[in-house]
């Protein structure tokens, strides 16, 4: 089954039916199948948050060539770097704050374009762009394929030409491409979870639990986080969403194993998610237990 979305909710969701919530008991995820870090434990690399760009490692190593990453840099407000570039694309999503971003080699703050949060951005492999903070500090998750290292240019004293449109895309929120898929809304901002490579999409679910998933399978991993609302997830083939879900808050990192089995949706508010993978992936369902 290849589907539009990794989570296959067109053909998981429940559609029909009400799911009633009662007062849970104490329960766990099972490790094999759903990790989750909450930010209260990421760990950044100045754990006294002193520097002006800080960063917490969230999946593998930008530094080695081939495999995928994510990481978060948090910025101070008042800095701006020096124009550069990176050998292979980077997918951002700003997850707090606002940021400035521009391109070419003329740093001209006037110039830069604020990226607030829940904007995507893509800088393109070999492209040079710049960016920073003016009075408000900003966090973005940042996602690759390694080495994903930063080659500086020189810093060009201008005039300001106009930049180079062809080294990034950018996103607004309100430009979010949305699509309409019955109970939930789905975003596909990079590749296709149907094709070799990396994808990035948002999803949306609504509250009420109708846009909860019944038990199934992805055959690869997929890396999550929590842009907005309580997500609620749960392991196994019993589906219960009363009493054996475990409640994600925003700003969590989760990441679900290949070929374990989950399930997951929203209670009392609406849910956004970032999910990042590298296609291509298929889901299943599970036979699920009486």
């Amino acid at each position: 089954m290849t589907t539009q979305h990794p989570l296959s909710y067109l053909a998981l969701a429940i559609a029909a039916s009400v799911v009633s919530f009662t007062a849970a008991y104490a329960v766990e995820l099972d490790p094999a199948a759903v990790t989750f870090v909450t930010p209260e434990q990421f760990k950044w690399r100045d754990p006294t948050d002193r520097v002006a760009t800080n960063q917490a490692n969230l999946l593998g190593d930008p530094s080695k060539a081939g495999g995928l990453y994510i990481y978060i840099n948090k910025f101070k407000p008042g800095r701006f770097g020096n124009p550069h570039y990176h050998p292979n694309d980077r997918f951002i999503t700003v997850i707090d704050g606002a940021s400035w971003h521009g391109t070419g080699p003329v740093v001209d703050v006037a110039h830069a374009h604020r990226v607030p949060k829940g904007t995507f951005m893509i800088d393109h492999a070999s492209k040079v762009h710049w960016g920073g903070n003016k009075e408000e500090g900003g966090s973005y998750l940042i996602a690759g394929i390694g080495p994903g290292g930063s080659v500086e240019v020189p810093k060009s004293p201008g005039p300001w030409a106009g930049g180079d449109p062809s080294a990034a895309t950018v996103v607004l929120p309100d430009q979010i491409p949305w699509q309409e898929h019955g109970v939930f809304r789905l975003a596909n901002l990079a590749g296709d979870p149907d094709k070799r490579g990396v994808f990035v999409q948002m999803l949306m679910l609504p509250k009420g639990g109708a846009g909860f998933s019944r038990p199934h399978v992805h055959t690869v991993p997929l890396f999550t986080m929590v842009l907005s609302g309580t997500w609620w997830v749960g392991t196994g083939d019993k589906f219960d969403p009363d009493n054996l879900t475990v409640p994600i808050k925003p700003g969590s990192f989760v990441t679900h194993f290949g070929n374990r089995v989950h399930w997951d949706g929203a209670k009392d508010e609406d849910v956004t998610l970032l999910i990042i993978g590298e296609g291509p992936v298929t889901t299943a369902r599970v036979e699920e237990a009486r």
